[in-house]
């Protein structure tokens, strides 16, 4: 009984949880098998290609645009595997606690590293573009292509069941359950992949969670929607002149994102210590936990190695922005709204995507919203401070446009999560507002100076 009892508790030390980004929602690991091999076995690896010629071609001197997009393809798997290894190296530490904290913190790294070298480049309103695509793209483009295809589509639970079923599929053909038409159309729609299409579908999730990361969206577009009116109304009424409202702008931006880093970190206790269970609770059924694939001290050292040459890459490819959207006729509001946020947001696009054709919604709605909470109250004030630190004048002052559109698609999702349900049709009207807005910043003209729009 006693070595029963130790084997329990090393089974239960070697046991991790791995959390969803932003959040402490519980989630399956982003690839199968244990090992550095699992991490790097993924078919967006391919594009690691990539890298060296987006290097070469910035030393060379090839045009710019082939600098951009071959540094922008080698961040598409740099995203993934970096956040594989966050993954992992929170889950090597065997304590939820730290786990959530890591996630909290690090779980937006390749848009932290965006973030400060575009900072560094002088380029505001290309960082201001690229947190606020980032959320955008969160609540509206992956919120809503999960409700779309988990309001239509069905898929067959784990592989472990797959295989339970393989096994007693010829004993039930050959019963005399045979006759059975329904029993027939089911086991046929399992041997062809589990895909399947449905039709009233609806599906549930629990609202607390949602309604949390959603009143943390409305507030952090309350604080920067009151600094911007403040500075549309200084500049206008006042008459100030550049020099002078940025004297006003930068001191009142700071101390606002002081503030709201510390809402995220009340966020933070709120789900962590005096909900935690409540809201870990996504009641989807799913619980369990798998175990670490690599050491801490591997994930560490590749979490670093991987860090650096997502920072090279992403400072080249700041440097080729101006030149591209100049030679490619792409405003750089497109870039920075559009396509940036597909670097950092590809692998887990697809993730919520799948969760949600699995009937997890919570598991998409956590990654979804949730990742856009941590952008707006954590990486936007982070990049008026790391701005603060190394002396660029980065403020909150996102421009009448760009506030509106994020507090009309919080508003939005807000009304689509506030009764605990989804479907299709939401999910399909949440797409076409996203659509609605990369339109409308295809055809916004690139800002001179400071200005944003």
């Amino acid at each position: 009984m006693a070595e029963e009892g130790i084997c329990s508790r090393r089974a239960e030390r070697h046991n991790t949880t791995r959390f969803v980004k932003g959040t402490n929602v519980k989630k399956p690991s982003n690839f199968e098998g244990t090992g550095l091999i699992a991490i790097f076995k993924h078919p967006l690896s391919i594009f690691m290609i990539c890298v060296p010629f987006g290097i070469w071609s910035y030393y060379a001197r090839w045009n710019s645009a082939y600098t951009f997009w071959l540094n922008f393809f080698a961040m598409l798997p740099m995203a993934k595997i970096l956040g594989d290894i966050t993954e992992e190296l929170a889950a090597g530490l065997r304590n939820d606690l730290l786990a959530g904290l890591i996630n909290a913190t690090f779980g937006n790294a390749v848009e932290m590293v965006i973030t400060v070298q575009t900072l560094r480049g002088g380029l505001y309103a290309v960082v201001k573009a690229t947190l606020l695509g980032s959320a955008l793209s969160n609540v509206l483009l992956v919120l809503g292509m999960s409700f779309l295809f988990g309001g239509l589509v069905n898929v067959s639970g784990k592989a472990e069941a797959k295989a339970k079923e393989e096994q007693r599929r010829p004993s039930v053909r050959n019963s005399q359950k045979m006759e059975d038409p329904e029993l027939l159309d089911k086991l046929d729609k399992e041997e062809t992949g589990g895909y399947s299409v449905v039709a009233e579908k609806v599906q549930t999730f629990k609202i607390l969670g949602a309604m949390v990361n959603t009143s943390m969206l409305l507030l952090s577009c309350l604080s920067f929607t009151l600094v911007t009116v403040f500075g549309t109304m200084m500049a206008g009424q006042y008459k100030m002149d550049n020099a002078s409202l940025e004297e006003v702008m930068l001191p009142i931006s700071r101390t606002c994102s002081i503030i709201i880093i510390s809402a995220y970190v009340a966020y933070i206790v709120f789900q962590l210590f005096t909900h935690r269970t409540v809201m870990a609770d996504t009641g989807d059924g799913d619980d369990d936990e798998e175990e670490g694939s690599i050491t801490v001290t591997t994930a560490a050292v590749l979490l670093f190695v991987m860090t650096s040459i997502v920072a090279f890459c992403s400072d080249l490819l700041v440097d080729s922005i101006e030149n591209m959207t100049a030679d490619a006729h792409m405003g750089e509001h497109f870039i920075g709204i559009i396509l940036l946020p597909i670097v950092g947001n590809a692998c887990e696009h697809a993730a919520a995507v799948r969760f949600a054709m699995q009937d997890k919604p919570g598991l998409s709605i956590g990654i979804a919203v949730g990742s856009s909470t941590q952008i707006a109250l954590f990486v936007v004030p982070f990049s008026v401070l790391v701005g603060w630190c190394i002396d660029r004048p980065m403020d909150l002052n996102f421009g009448a446009l760009n506030v509106t559109v994020m507090t009309l698609s919080v508003i939005v999702v807000l009304s689509m999560v506030v009764d605990g349900q989804s479907n299709w049709l939401q999910g399909y009207l949440l797409c076409a507002a996203y659509a609605v807005i990369a339109v409308l910043f295809w055809y916004v003209p690139n800002s001179t100076g400071d200005e944003t729009i």
